[in-house]
């Protein structure tokens, strides 16, 4: 009977003991977030799944040269690069997220990571970052590292961009304006747009001023920002009715009505109006404007701060790309190798001057800046530089002020109504969260 016994409790130790080692194996990603767990052997061979936004060559190409470097130092990881064009980028990755496959590391627009932030998708980096002894933490300008935290984790690292006044010289001179004096307020950009659209045959060509009609938040927002306004509050609750957002849309509409603006979405695979010299004018990031430099020079791309608003306020919008970690990734030691070789310094700038992103590291603002005039520009803007409301109702928003906006471009509302009424929907759709 004793025999019997031990011989039963040996075996319990072994079903524990195998139970507890499957529990470590299968579920890697489950326990990761310690910084423990997931550790590959040094001979292991690990393949990573990476995604990232963006199909344009000046981003495929630095991260292609990165993956290259990452993989000759580290022989045992192996990184396959997926690219995906923005407009279809968020919708791919949710539906890989739901049907268990999502990448082991991936990038995440701004708004996308604050509106899905809560779900319980992505890694807490911070146990990463204090176990390798990241020097990003002290080295990464605080706004920056900020946007990525949530309830006291860090979910991202971000890439930065920030929106400036960004006209064509040429286009200047040929509307008999100076080329080297931008407007300096919001009342002056109008005007100047008005004077610089170009019409051939009753139709305009080439827009005074870059503002998307569909997919147009990004834009609106930029404006918004320089009233000291914004299209939500912290709670969440929509603030796109307001007083200042309905002043703005009823001017664009106008300059709209007036062949200043050109209708067209802000997704469209080709770029933006003023990127492919469709625009004299517009509020955009620093690395949008690489291949037009290229195609038609450098000399002829202005770039400053935006014009004040009737608060007084330069406020610039700033976005860009999370460099994010699944928590689901079987391989999260594996992964945060790859995100730390990203980031060291070195690597960061290749990607960032190659990309024109604004690199987030302080330790690089001096060799940035002696690359091109505007850079200088570019860390003025970071002074007073803000992203969307870090908010889960950060999606509910912005669907409804999309359709505001095209409903009042396109007439099919009044511009009030069309405010009130989505601002409506939105408060709606947010109470039943």
């Amino acid at each position: 009977m004793k025999k019997s016994k031990k011989t039963g409790l040996i075996l319990l130790v072994s079903i524990m003991l195998f139970i507890a080692g499957c529990g470590q194996g299968g579920n890697a990603g489950g326990n990761a977030s310690s910084g423990e767990d997931n550790k590959e052997s040094s001979s292991e061979k690990v393949t990573l799944q990476f995604w990232y936004p963006g199909h344009e060559e000046t981003i495929t190409a630095p991260v292609k040269k990165l993956i290259a470097g990452f993989e000759e130092k580290n022989p045992n990881i192996k990184v396959e690069y997926t690219s995906i064009p923005w407009k279809d980028y968020f919708q791919k990755l949710t539906v890989a997220y739901g049907g268990g496959s999502a990448p082991d590391v991936h990038g995440l627009g701004f708004g996308q990571l604050i509106s899905t932030i809560d779900q319980d998708k992505y890694m807490d980096l911070n146990p990463f970052i204090e176990k390798s002894k990241w020097d990003g933490k002290e080295d990464f300008f605080p706004d920056v590292l900020k946007a990525g935290e949530w309830k006291g984790g860090q979910y991202g690292l971000l890439m930065p961009d920030v929106r400036a006044l960004v006209w064509r010289k040429d286009f200047f001179q040929e509307a008999g304006l100076d080329p080297n004096m931008p407007p300096q307020t919001l009342d002056e950009l109008f005007a100047y747009a008005e004077k610089l659209k170009k019409v051939e045959n009753g139709k305009t060509v080439r827009a005074g001023l870059d503002i998307a009609t569909t997919n147009g938040e990004q834009n609106f927002l930029s404006l918004l920002l320089l009233q000291g306004a914004d299209y939500y509050q912290a709670d969440g609750m929509p603030t796109f009715d307001s007083a200042e957002s309905i002043a703005m849309l009823n001017k664009l509409v106008t300059l709209k009505k007036n062949g200043v603006i050109i209708p067209y979405n802000s997704q469209r695979l080709e770029g933006t109006l003023f990127q492919n010299s469709e625009a004299a004018m517009g509020l955009a990031p620093a690395y949008s404007l690489i291949q037009l430099k290229q195609a038609v020079g450098a000399d002829k791309i202005g770039f400053a701060l935006p014009p004040k608003g009737s608060s007084g306020k330069q406020t610039a919008l700033m976005l860009g790309t999370f460099l994010t970690m699944s928590k689901s990734t079987k391989h999260a030691d594996a992964a945060w190798t790859f995100m730390e070789y990203w980031t060291a310094k070195e690597n960061l700038f290749q990607v960032a001057t190659a990309s024109g992103y604004v690199p987030p590291r302080k330790s690089l603002k001096e060799d940035y800046l002696k690359l091109a005039p505007e850079n200088q520009t570019v860390f003025e803007l970071l002074n007073d530089a803000r992203g969307f409301t870090i908010s889960n109702s950060w999606a509910v928003n912005s669907k409804y002020l999309r359709n505001a906006l095209e409903e009042a471009y396109f007439e099919t509302k009044p511009i009030e109504q069309a405010l009130k009424d989505n601002a409506e929907k939105a408060k709606e759709e947010l109470k039943l969260k």
